[in-house]
């Protein structure tokens, strides 16, 4: 699994839809939305924000940690 997949299972299991998630994060939906089609990369402060909200470390989405 990779990172934008398991940012996709975080957003499932809080209850966010990617319209929730997009306004939380300041994005438009359509941006969001192209994030978890792998059709863009996500930038680094919305990686940071995404980590920060769900209170999981980046080791953990990027699956660092054993």
């Amino acid at each position: 699994m990779d990172y934008i997949e398991k940012i996709k299972e975080l957003r499932k299991q809080s209850g966010l839809s990617q319209v929730e998630l997009s306004k939380r994060l300041g994005l438009s939906s359509s941006a969001y939305g192209l994030y978890e089609t792998h059709q863009r990369q996500m930038d680094m402060d919305t990686f940071k924000k995404i980590c920060q909200m769900f209170k999981v470390s980046s080791d953990d989405i990027l699956g660092l940690k054993k």
